[in-house]
């Protein structure tokens, strides 16, 4: 009874040993398997380059490209004196203000006297015979005279005033101031350039 019980025992433990040591070499074999393939994967993987984040930059996408504006028809408009006017929209009318303008007024030239002149202005002699009239009254008397004036001629040779230094009645300082007012002469010159002058002139009126 007692060799049998303890043969019964020793069959067991060596049932059971065997059975863990199958199983101990089952777990070694699969560690092994496992071991193998993720060494192999791992020598498969090559080594992940290092890369620095500072050598590279935010990408900023560009701006959108500006949309293309439609062709305006210009028309330009070149030297032209600025209007000063004020529009008011009131109920879809239009109103406009007048414009006011300011009188210009024509700066008069400093007249030269004769003396200080080097040339003398041109008196067109042939228009002036052309406009003057002899005296109605001194024609029926046959009175002869000459009357002398002094023209303001500017620096363009027009006549712009006339001023009568000796009239001898008659209607005769009349009709010269008459004849000689508008007239455009050649104008004085002064050191070789135009200029404004007081030119004492006589008017003879003489009978045929």
């Amino acid at each position: 009874m007692t060799l049998t019980s303890s043969h019964s025992s020793r069959t067991t433990f060596i049932r059971f040993s065997m059975i863990g040591l199958a199983a101990l070499a089952h777990v070694l074999l699969l560690l092994y398997f496992r071991f193998s393939i993720t060494r192999e994967a791992v020598v498969a993987v090559p080594e992940a380059e290092v890369i620095k984040l500072v050598d590279f930059q935010e990408y900023i996408p560009p701006p959108p490209p500006p949309k293309p504006q439609p062709k305006k028809e210009v028309t330009e408009v070149n030297d032209q004196p600025s209007v000063a006017e004020k529009i008011i929209q009131v109920d879809e009318e239009v109103v406009e203000e007048e414009e006011t303008v300011s009188p210009v007024v024509e700066q008069e030239p400093e007249y030269l006297p004769q003396h200080k002149i080097s040339k003398i202005p041109v008196i067109p002699v042939e228009e002036i015979l052309d406009r003057i009239e002899y005296p109605p009254m001194a024609l029926r008397q046959k009175l002869e005279a000459v009357v002398y004036v002094e023209l303001y001629i500017d620096q363009t040779g027009l006549v712009r005033q006339v001023i009568v230094l000796k009239d001898p009645k008659n209607g005769f300082a009349e009709a010269a101031v008459k004849a000689l007012e508008g007239l455009q002469c050649g104008p004085a010159e002064a050191n070789g350039k135009p200029v404004a002058v007081r030119f004492r002139y006589p008017i003879r009126f003489v009978l045929n």
